[in-house]
């Protein structure tokens, strides 16, 4: 499920970078485009439900923040450096520091998926340590992410930009640059949280293929629950906007997902040939995501497609150009996963060599 997010979000992007205005005028497009908002809260469900599958089964490691636990934070913690760096406006720290404008500063600070999954990671982890028990986290999360989705509107018609930190306020809205903000974008991993937590026991108890058939009809009732109260005539909120934060279109998209993980669950025994590439390219969207990125939009190293190509091909075209993408991001994937199953020593000094080179320009750079 995670590689099938890998593969729709690669296509995303590589189309985004190169498709030409024209076709972007058309209802095809703006179709495809409100299909495409699935694949962030997809991510962030799937990792929350990650997050239950390992957790559960040792709870006591995690509730404890034992060696486990602690990993797990710091890896977080290397994903929100990366996220930040992903965005830096400059390949020089002097630069950075000296010579950048403050909107340039707002852009490198905005929240991305890495900065929102890593930092609703964290905070699954302290309410694991917190609620010590499966019951209550199970109740804690689900009643967090519940109100993340209620309060959302509201949050995001406050102006916090003079009352929280630049770095701290596009965490929690669009007010200032931000693409995923933690309202309400923590609720799909919350919810996925829940929803895998649920699923290792129904698993421990032999009942898989119940607790999938109770997804199903989870899935529908929110869907339904959504379309019905966006038609009711009685309005909670103030204007919003209803396709970031609204509550009864979560319950929408949260349905769908949902049913979506039912789906997969139901068609589990892919054909191997598609089954080996998207485990593979699940177990490596870290990687896929960084990479593509770098390549696709480019970073303050170099160009990418957006720069090079530039949003002028037509629907044919666009296409051949995400479907080589997505073929080098699988081609490298499984060449990285050979080279670290032979543990090649040579590998690990070019590895080094490489991130020391980086790291060599990006501190002595003068501009």
């Amino acid at each position: 499920m995670r590689g099938f997010a890998v593969v729709v979000m690669v296509l995303g992007h590589s189309i985004d970078a190169v498709l030409g205005p024209d076709a972007r005028a058309t209802e095809v497009f703006r179709i495809y485009d409100a299909l495409r908002g699935f694949t962030a809260p997809l991510f962030l469900f799937i990792s929350g439900y990650a997050f239950a599958v390992v957790t559960g089964p040792r709870w006591g490691e995690f509730s404890s923040f034992a060696a486990p636990a602690r990993r797990r934070v710091g890896k977080m913690a290397g994903l929100l450096i990366l996220g930040y760096a992903l965005h830096f406006p400059f390949f020089s720290l002097n630069k950075l520091l000296y010579n950048t404008r403050p909107e340039e500063y707002a852009m490198m600070f905005q929240v991305d998926i890495l900065h929102c999954l890593a930092v609703s990671i964290i905070m699954l982890q302290l309410l694991v340590v917190i609620t010590r028990t499966r019951e209550r986290f199970l109740l804690v999360t689900a009643a967090a992410g519940t109100a993340i989705v209620l309060v959302s509107p509201l949050i995001w018609l406050i102006d916090l930009r003079g009352m929280l930190p630049a770095i701290i306020a596009p965490y929690l809205s669009q007010q200032q640059p931000s693409l995923f903000p933690l309202f309400p974008f923590t609720a799909y991993l919350f919810a996925g949280a829940v929803t895998g937590l649920l699923y290792v026991r129904a698993r421990s108890e032999g009942r898989e293929s119940l607790f999938f058939r109770r997804i199903a009809h989870v899935s529908a009732l929110a869907v339904v629950i959504g379309v019905v109260c966006d038609l009711l005539p009685l309005r909670v909120y103030p204007a919003h906007d209803f396709w970031k934060t609204g509550p009864d279109f979560f319950a929408i998209r949260l349905g769908a997902i949902l049913l979506m993980t039912t789906g997969f669950f139901a068609v589990r025994r892919l054909p191997p040939a598609v089954g080996k590439h998207l485990v593979v390219l699940g177990k490596a969207s870290l990687l896929v995501y960084a990479v593509h990125l770098v390549l696709v939009y480019g970073s303050a190293a170099n160009d990418g497609l957006m720069q090079i190509i530039g949003q002028r091909l037509d629907p044919f075209s666009t296409l051949c150009v995400a479907a080589g993408v997505l073929l080098l991001m699988l081609t490298s994937v499984h060449a990285w996963n050979a080279v670290r199953e032979r543990h090649d020593p040579h590998w690990r000094v070019l590895q080094a060599g490489f991130t020391s080179t980086l790291l060599y320009f990006f501190l002595t750079r003068p501009y």
